[in-house]
């Protein structure tokens, strides 16, 4: 009866906890448990330590990096990104001119949006306001930004063996780099390239006549932006005027088979390099961009059925891609991550995205190495015990005086590192929330801020993986296996990535959204000098059978 009250209990409150639509990040407002439970409680034996995962496979992940960042933890990122270009309309029919399609007038610019959320609703022609997301660093500081034709075919697939799929990593940037074309962002106006910067100001394209004039709501020449027509409004993104005569030169003036068809105009023109460097004396910024969602938009002049006009010929920013990420590490967290202590695990633990770190965990201590059984001696006390597993945790607590006022990761992720899977906890936990991002949360891992809005802690529900360790009979269920722990850019996504070498590393494959993820976060960990309330810790709690 008592098994049956308890498990009615849990299942109420996961319940309630999964149709509330709100944020749960604060102390005291721990969804994922509180110490007042009426169980009986057991702190299980964990050791863990961080290691280097070296260059990892960065080709056509969802979101990329682009910009330098300092970080005063971990070191400097600095990301460049190279991409295909896609036809919007293949085959287009761009007709014809006696002289160039580009008139003064015209103009040809790129618009990559940002991650936003629109805050307010300009009156009349007022700007609409936005709040940017996913931009580290200081966006009043600014970055040198070049645009590059790039002359280096990004393929699906290798070419030593075709039936496998191209894998380009983090450090490959040589090959694309001495394989640059022109530069395309030469604006005299330096806010486009040697003095960049990430903008959160909407723009606005007004309606004008064919001279490149504003038009009022009569049809009229105006310079008053207020009574100009709105066309459209963009949100904050990046836009860059590029090389005119370049792209009527490549584009407008190509022949028509090269343009029949995105393969064929792939192998054509073979896409955009961004290179950033950081100016000297700027702290810098870097952006996480959904790039395929960004485009360029030529416009040009042309006779079509003997009529002459004003159009546009869009390209997409789709294709097969690549981030290229340079990142020296900092002294203190080089010498942790090159020569982690396996027996009693490090005293700080270093989680870092992209060509970062991992933490690797080992539950339940170590196994008497005279019994030849692979099975760590507490977790077969733990097993003859029969307990009624009620809930578990593993709880991380941040360093806050090594973090210091750097950007912190919003979550975490723990998976299952033998096998490169989720955790059953995971799988199991169905909750959402409006912000996908903080899906799953009964499972855990969000990161829990005090009232100064810096992070305190991580927490993860691993309630059901420890249940089958300890009670499955399943030989496939209840093995003890290694666990993983990574910043995430996104929770949702649980694919793999490669590790470049597999011998230095020490492991072949990530969590993908770490490889997506620029932070990094310094926990407590499991060394015998750091403090009790600090330390890393698997709470069990239980009931004894009757």
């Amino acid at each position: 009866m008592k098994k049956i009250i308890l498990n009615i209990t849990v299942l109420i409150l996961m319940l309630t906890f999964t149709s509330c639509d709100k944020e749960y990040n604060t102390i005291g407002s721990d969804i994922i448990g509180g110490d007042n439970y009426d169980f009986n409680k057991y702190d299980a034996t964990v050791i863990a330590y961080s290691k280097a995962t070296g260059a990892v496979q960065t080709n056509n992940l969802p979101v990329n990096a682009l910009g330098t960042y300092e970080n005063t933890t971990f070191g400097r990122t600095s990301a460049n990104f190279v991409t295909q270009v896609s036809l919007a309309t293949t085959s287009p029919v761009i007709g014809t001119t006696t002289t160039n399609y580009i008139k003064s007038n015209d103009s040809v610019y790129l618009y990559i949006p940002y991650f936003f959320k629109l805050k307010t609703i300009g009156t009349g022609n007022e700007r609409n306001t936005y709040e940017i997301d996913s931009i580290y660093g200081d966006m009043s500081s600014s970055i040198d930004l070049k645009i590059y034709e790039n002359r280096h075919f990004i393929r699906s697939f290798e070419n030593a063996n075709p039936q496998n799929y191209q894998k380009y990593y983090s450090d490959d940037q040589g090959d694309f780099e001495s394989n640059l074309g022109a530069q395309l962002n030469t604006s005299v106006n330096t806010a486009e390239n040697t003095q960049f910067k990430f903008s959160d100001q909407e723009y606005i394209i007004y309606n004008t006549d064919g001279n490149g004039n504003w038009l009022d709501a009569n049809g009229a020449t105006t310079t008053d932006s207020n009574v100009a027509v709105i066309k459209e409004r963009m949100a904050p993104g990046i836009w860059i005027n590029l090389d005119k005569t370049f792209f009527e030169s490549q584009i407008l003036n190509a022949s028509s088979s090269n343009l029949v068809s995105n393969n064929v105009f792939r192998e054509y023109f073979k896409g955009l390099y961004f290179k950033v460097a950081e100016n000297a004396g700027q702290n810098g910024a870097l952006a996480m961009l959904d790039f395929s969602k960004g485009s360029i938009t030529i416009q040009y002049h042309s006779t079509i059925n003997a009529i002459e006009a004003k159009r546009s010929l869009k390209l997409n920013l789709t294709g097969n891609t690549a981030n290229f990420i340079y990142s020296p590490k900092n002294t203190e967290y080089e010498s942790v991550v090159t020569a982690p202590n396996t027996t009693e695990g490090n005293e700080r633990l270093y989680l870092k995205g992209n060509d970062g770190s991992v933490t690797f965990i080992e539950l339940f201590g170590a196994d008497d190495p005279t019994d030849a059984d692979d099975i760590p001696e507490e977790l077969e006390v733990l097993r003859a015990n029969k307990w009624l597993i009620n809930d578990a945790f593993i709880t991380f607590y941040i360093d806050k005086t090594k973090m210091g006022l750097n950007a912190e990761p919003e979550r975490i992720y723990l998976y299952d590192a033998t096998n490169n899977i989720p955790l059953i906890d995971y799988t199991q936990d169905i909750s959402t929330l409006s912000d996908t991002k903080r899906n799953k949360y009964l499972h855990g891992g969000i990161i829990e801020r005090s009232s100064d809005l810096r992070g305190v802690r991580y927490r993860i529900r691993i309630s059901n993986h420890i249940n089958r360790i300890l009670n499955s009979d399943d030989a496939t269920l209840n093995k003890n296996v290694k666990l993983g722990l990574v910043v995430t850019e996104n929770i949702n996504n649980v694919a793999s990535g490669h590790t470049k070498n597999e011998a230095t590393a020490g492991f072949k494959l990530l969590p993908q959204a770490s490889i997506m993820n620029p932070l990094g976060t310094v926990l407590y960990g499991t060394h015998s000098n750091v403090p009790m309330d600090k330390k890393l810790k698997l709470e069990i709690y239980y009931t004894k059978p009757n």
